[in-house]
């Protein structure tokens, strides 16, 4: 992520007199008819000059007129900040940036009332997660999937052998997705020379407790991808990294009818082609996805997605119909995040 720092210099300017005002013009001497006794009342001789009150009625419309102009601008910040409070408290239909309304559910921010970690308690819960070697510790420190404790020991003591030796962390701070409380930390790896990321999410039990959530982290997929490949598996659930793409052939050679993506995943070399038919409630929450993941510097779509992919009759070994979108990104919540755009 890249910081900009903007600084403008504003130089301020001197105003000496307001629009309207008469330019000064030094000292002027007295000129007879003036300095009159106060007691003594001028009597305005019939047809003299108006020029001085038509004067100073022009400069009096002149200011009346800029204190309603800066009168109307005051009021207008004021609407306008309002506006922008409560837009996003109101708790309303939202617009996505295509325009279109997006359905209840997904377009709210994420509220809790747990306080999110600071960098030093994030890097601290999964350095001493990384750590621990005993089935009774992991509860303490993991969001446990399927594979229950045993799991993750088995996986902790075998990712040296697969990452390498830890090289460090780094503090990803908020990463809020499918309506979950997310805390990222990246454990940086080197093997054989070369660096290696894994992603270390953390989320909040009912309890208030940030845990790192096994499954994200050891990137799980059903069956192993091994099995994925065969053709002879209908269906799968996988955790990838996903973009828009454009190759339509075979059974998915109508771009009219579906939405194509590329599937990649740092654990498998291949990179899978998924399809979700348009309109439908997976093709929309892809859609979601692809607006959330929008790099600023390079115009692509890149995120993290859970999903669940079938074969079709006819396809490739690589093409796939995405069945279902169970999460944004790698954690999965209670619901399936496609459940908002039925």
């Amino acid at each position: 992520m890249k910081h900009r720092d903007i600084q403008r210099s504003v130089r301020a300017q001197r105003v000496d007199r307001a629009e309207g005002d008469a330019p000064s013009i030094g000292r002027v001497g007295r000129v007879p008819g003036t300095g009159l006794s106060k007691g003594t009342r001028r009597r305005k001789k019939r047809g003299e000059s108006g020029r001085g009150a038509r004067h100073r009625n022009n400069r009096r419309k002149v200011m009346i007129t800029w204190s309603v102009v800066f009168m109307l601008i005051a009021l207008g910040t004021v609407a306008l900040c309002v506006m922008l409070w409560v837009k996003p408290n109101s708790g309303g239909e939202a617009i996505s940036a295509d325009g279109s309304l997006l359905p209840p559910g997904v377009q709210k921010r994420v509220e809790s009332e747990f306080v999110s970690p600071p960098e030093d308690e994030s890097l601290a819960i999964v350095k001493k997660a990384m750590r621990i070697q005993k089935a009774s510790e992991v509860d303490e420190f993991f969001r446990v999937g399927k594979g229950g404790a045993a799991q993750v020991i088995g996986f902790l003591n075998a990712m040296e052998d697969l990452d390498g030796k830890v090289d460090g962390y780094e503090w990803l701070s908020s990463m809020d997705a499918n309506g979950m409380l997310l805390e990222g930390v990246v454990i940086r790896t080197r093997k054989d020379d070369r660096v290696r990321n894994r992603l270390a999410l953390l989320t909040p039990d009912e309890r208030g407790r940030w845990r790192v959530d096994f499954d994200a982290f050891a990137r799980v997929v059903e069956p192993s991808w091994d099995q994925v490949m065969k053709e002879e598996t209908p269906k799968a659930l996988v955790r990838v990294i996903t973009a828009r793409d454009s190759y339509y052939n075979g059974t998915f050679a109508s771009d009219a009818d579906w939405d194509c993506y590329g599937l990649a995943s740092p654990d498998h070399e291949e990179i899978l082609i998924g399809y979700a038919r348009k309109g439908s409630p997976q093709s929309l929450a892809m859609a979601r996805i692809m607006d959330d993941g929008t790099d600023v510097q390079t115009s692509v779509n890149l995120n993290r997605a859970v999903l669940e992919i079938r074969r079709v009759e006819g396809a490739t070994s690589r093409q796939f119909e995405i069945s279902r979108v169970l999460a944004q990104d790698w954690v999965m919540g209670d619901t399936p995040f496609d459940e908002g755009f039925k």
